[in-house]
């Protein structure tokens, strides 16, 4: 396969098949559900082929007993937009943190962990960001009562 652009060449570096998506249908070039032990490589490669992150977050998909760990990059010079879904159980929500590739995926960490309680190991700053430093409870967990 010819290799046209940075996001094909990014994938394809770490051997992860470029599957493009309907990009004026859903706004997306490539959509991506990948292992957590992948996430790393990729977003070093990405890095290096001049991504940027535009946003961490997740989805409880707590009736699967599964987080989804959603990341978006794009690309600074072309239009190249990236979702990866990376699907951890509920029993254990740890993921890798790619803070120290990407310093502005840190808040995002952050946020995600305050809010669905999932661990960003190695995260370089894991202090809460919006709730209280003494919270015990994860807001956005669709299993949340509210009661506190």
């Amino acid at each position: 396969m010819q290799v046209n652009n940075p996001l094909q060449q990014a994938l394809n570096s770490v051997g992860i098949e470029y599957r493009p998506t309907e990009f004026p249908n859903i706004g997306l070039h490539c959509s991506l559900v990948l292992e957590r032990n992948q996430l790393e490589p990729l977003a070093l490669s990405l890095s290096r082929a001049g991504f940027f992150i535009e946003t961490v977050t997740a989805v409880d998909k707590v009736q699967d007993g599964i987080f989804e760990c959603v990341y978006f990059f794009n690309h600074y010079d072309e239009a190249l937009r990236l979702l990866i879904r990376i699907p951890i159980p509920r029993s254990h929500p740890v993921q890798s943190s790619i803070g120290k590739i990407f310093p502005g995926a840190v808040w995002h960490e952050r946020e995600t962990a305050e809010m669905f309680g999932i661990k960003f190991e190695g995260c370089p700053d894991t202090r809460n960001f919006l709730l209280p430093e003494d919270a015990d409870f994860h807001p956005l967990r669709k299993d949340f009562s509210g009661v506190l």
